[in-house]
C-alpha cells in the first residue's frame, strides 16, 4: 500500500483525532527507529525459541524422569509452583489427585514457589528405594504417602500408550517449531515487503510476540519463574494483533468507532495479564474480541466492489478463521478432555493448536503481500466443498452405524459388529462420489462463474466480427480478459505494411505511443506477457498484457486460457478488418456514383465541367 495521505473528515484532518481514524504510513523518522527495534525483537524471538526447545528437552529428559521414578507426573503452574499427579498404578491406588503439591520430602519442608528445579533436586537427592512425601490436595488437605522408586511405573504407563514417549516428544516439537517458524517467516516477509504499512508492521511485531510465547518457549517462561515477563510480552502481542485486525487492510478503522479499539485493547490486555482474574472471564475476552473484528470484515467486504481490497479481506478472513477454528477446538478439547495421564490425547490437542497457528498468519501474509489474491476463489471454494463432503459423509457414517448395528444385532446376534461397521462404511463410500460431484458442481456454478468468461468470449467473437468495428471488438475482448484474469493493462496491435496499428487499449497512458515506429512493444516493461495473434492466414498482430492487478504473473491455467483465445481473436479481427475495408470500398463506390449523378443533374452530362471561355 502506498503512503496513506491525510484527508479531511467532518472538518478535521484524519490523523489529528485521537484515537486516530486511520493509521498513517510509517515515515522516515519512525522507520529509522522501528527497523532496529524489529531486529531486536526478531533476535529475542529466535533466542527464546532456541532456549525454549533446549528447556523442553531438559524438562523431558532431566526433570520428568525423576518424578516418573516414583509414579508421578509434574506440571508447571505459574505462579504457585509445580503440581503433581498420578502416573503409575501405585499413586492412583493411594488416591493422589491431579494438581496436588508436594510440601515435604522425607520430612523436609518444600516451598513450591521455589520452582520446579528446586523440587526436582530435592526429590532426586532423597535417599532409599522409597520416598516419604507430604502432598497437599487441590482442596488444601494434607496427606502422607510412601512411594517406591521403580521403573515399573513408567513401563505400566507406556504400555497403555500407542506411541513411545520419545516419538510423542518428537511430534510435539516438530509441530511447535513449524508453527514458530511460520510465524517468524510471515513476520519477516511482512516487514521486508511492507515496512511502511502500519497494519503489516503491527502484525509483524504481533507474530514475533506470539512465536516467543507459545510452545516450546512457553514452558521455559513458566519453568524459570518469568511469568510476569511472559504476561507483558504475550499481552503486548495480543494488543498489536487486535489493533491490526481492526484497521485491516488499509489502516482505516471502518466503521469509524472501531478506532476506540486502540485504548480499549490496552485496558483489556491488563485484564488478561492479571493472574487473580478468573480464566473464564479472560478467555472470552481474548477470543471473542478478535471474532468480533472479523465480523466487521464481513460488513466491509459486502460494501466493496469486486477488486483487490475485497480479495485481501477474503484471503485474510479465510486464513484467520481456519486457524482460529483449529485453535478453538484445541482449547475446548484441552478444557474438556485435557488429562496429564493421557499423553496421546494431549498430543492431538497440541498438534491441532500448532496447525491452527500455522494457518493463522498465512492468509494475512497472502493478503498484505498481495500474492496470488485472485486464487482465493478457487482455493476457498474447493476447500469449503471438500469440508462439506467430509462432514456429510461423517454424519451418514455415524448415524448409519448405530442403525445398522441394531439391524444386524437383531438378525445375526450381538457379536457381529464388524459386519455393521462394514455396511456403514459401504453406505458412506456410496454417498461420497455423488455428494462430491453435487457440491463441487454447485460451488463451481456459484463461485466460479468468471473462470469460463474467456471461453464464452471466444464463442461470441465470430458474431461480434460481423457487426462491430475492430476497435469495438478489441475493447470487448480486453474487457473480458481483464475480468477473467485481472490484467492490470492490455493492448491489441495489428500489423500493417509500414509497422503496427493500435486496435484497442485498456489501463494504459498515451496508448497511441505503442504504434510509433520507434517503439518495440515486446520490450516494454509494462507488459509481462506478449501473445502473437495468428490464424490460418498467418500472423495479424499481438496481444500485450501487463501483470495481474495483484502484481503477480499469470499461472499456467491462465496462460493456456489466453493462448486458446488468441486464434479466435485473430480470426475475428481479420474478419472485422476485411468487412470494414469492404464496407469502405462500397461506401467509396456509392459516393463516386452519387457525385457523378450530382454532376449530371447540374450540367446535363457526366463528363468533366467545361473549361471557362
Amino acid at each position: 500500500m502506498a503512503e496513506l495521505p491525510y484527508k479531511r473528515h467532518m472538518g478535521k484532518r484524519e490523523g489529528t483525532d485521537w484515537p486516530p481514524r486511520r493509521l498513517s504510513a510509517i515515515g522516515d523518522r519512525w522507520n529509522a527507529i522501528l527497523r532496529p527495534a524489529w531486529l531486536i525483537a526478531l533476535a529475542f524471538t529466535v533466542i527464546a525459541d532456541l532456549a525454549g526447545t533446549a528447556y523442553v528437552l531438559h524438562e523431558n529428559f532431566e526433570i520428568q524422569p525423576v518424578f516418573f521414578a516414583v509414579g508421578l507426573t509434574v506440571d508447571i503452574d505459574e505462579p504457585e509452583g509445580p503440581t503433581v499427579g498420578p502416573r503409575g498404578k501405585e499413586a492412583k491406588q493411594l488416591g493422589i489427585e491431579k494438581e496436588s503439591r508436594i510440601v515435604a520430602i522425607d520430612g523436609k519442608p518444600q516451598n513450591p514457589e521455589n520452582g520446579i528445579e528446586s523440587l526436582t533436586e530435592a526429590l532426586r537427592n532423597a535417599p532409599g528405594p522409597a520416598v516419604q512425601l507430604r502432598i497437599a490436595a487441590p482442596d488444601g488437605r494434607l496427606h502422607d504417602y510412601r512411594l517406591t522408586r521403580s521403573p515399573i511405573h513408567s513401563q505400566e504407563f507406556e504400555a497403555s500408550e500407542p506411541l513411545s514417549r520419545d516419538m510423542q516428544l518428537a511430534i510435539r516439537l516438530a509441530t511447535s517449531l513449524l508453527a514458530c517458524t511460520t510465524l517468524l517467516l510471515c513476520a519477516g516477509l511482512l516487514f521486508l515487503r511492507r515496512a511502511r504499512d502500519p497494519v503489516a508492521l503491527l502484525l509483524s511485531f504481533g507474530f514475533l510476540s506470539l512465536a516467543a510465547t507459545m510452545d516450546p518457549p512457553l514452558l521455559m517462561w513458566l519453568g524459570l519463574g518469568f511469568g510476569d515477563a511472559y504476561d507483558v510480552v504475550s499481552s503486548s502481542g495480543w494488543v498489536l494483533i487486535v489493533v491490526a485486525l481492526a484497521a485491516f487492510p488499509d489502516g482505516r478503522f471502518v466503521p469509524a468507532w472501531l478506532r476506540w479499539i486502540v485504548p480499549l485493547s490496552v485496558l483489556l490486555a491488563v485484564v488478561l495479564s492479571i493472574d487473580e482474574i478468573d480464566p473464564t472471564i479472560q478467555i472470552p475476552i481474548a477470543v471473542l474480541l478478535p471474532i468480533g473484528l472479523i465480523a466487521m470484515w464481513v460488513l466491509r467486504y459486502r460494501r466493496l466492489d469486486r477488486g483487490i481490497e475485497r480479495q485481501q479481506i477474503k484471503w485474510a478472513a479465510s486464513g484467520f478463521v481456519a486457524g482460529f477454528v483449529l485453535v478453538g477446538l484445541a482449547v475446548l478439547a484441552a478444557l474438556e478432555f485435557g488429562d496429564a495421564n493421557s499423553r496421546s490425547a494431549n498430543l492431538l490437542i497440541v498438534i491441532a493448536f500448532n496447525l491452527g497457528l500455522v494457518l493463522l498468519p498465512l492468509g494475512l501474509l497472502v493478503s498484505l503481500t498481495r500474492f496470488r489474491l485472485w486464487e482465493a476463489d478457487v482455493v476457498i471454494t474447493r476447500s469449503a466443498a471438500y469440508a462439506v463432503v467430509t462432514v456429510l459423509v461423517g454424519i451418514v457414517w455415524a448415524t448409519s452405524t448405530d442403525l445398522v448395528k441394531e439391524m444386524v444385532t437383531a438378525a445375526m446376534g450381538q457379536h457381529n459388529t464388524t459386519v455393521s461397521a462394514s455396511i456403514s462404511a459401504v453406505l458412506a463410500a456410496g454417498l461420497f462420489a455423488p455428494t462430491q460431484s453435487l457440491v463441487l458442481g454447485y460451488t463451481k456454478r456459484r463461485f466460479g462463474k468468471y473462470s469460463s468468461k474467456l471461453k464464452t468470449t471466444a464463442e461470441r467473437l465470430p458474431a461480434w466480427s460481423a457487426t462491430a468495428s475492430p476497435a469495438d471488438l478489441g475493447m470487448r475482448a480486453l474487457a473480458a480478459i481483464a475480468e477473467s484474469v485481472h490484467a492490470s493493462r492490455a493492448a491489441v496491435l495489428t500489423l500493417t505494411p509500414t509497422g503496427r496499428e493500435l486496435v484497442a487499449a485498456r489501463g494504459i497512458e498515451e496508448p497511441e505511443a505503442l504504434a510509433a515506429p520507434e517503439t518495440v512493444p515486446e520490450e516494454d516493461p509494462r507488459f509481462t506477457l506478449q501473445l502473437p495473434l495468428e490464424d490460418d492466414d498467418g500472423p495479424i498482430g499481438t496481444l500485450l498484457l501487463g501483470p495481474r492487478s495483484d502484481g503477480n504473473r499469470y499461472n499456467r491455467d491462465e496462460r493456456e486460457a489466453l493462448q486458446a483465445l488468441t486464434e479466435p481473436l485473430a480470426e475475428a479481427i481479420r474478419r472485422a478488418m476485411d468487412r470494414v475495408q469492404r464496407e469502405a470500398g462500397v461506401h467509396k463506390m456509392i459516393s463516386a456514383v452519387e457525385e457523378r449523378l450530382a454532376r449530371i443533374e447540374r450540367g446535363g452530362h457526366a463528363g468533366p465541367d467545361p473549361a471557362p471561355a
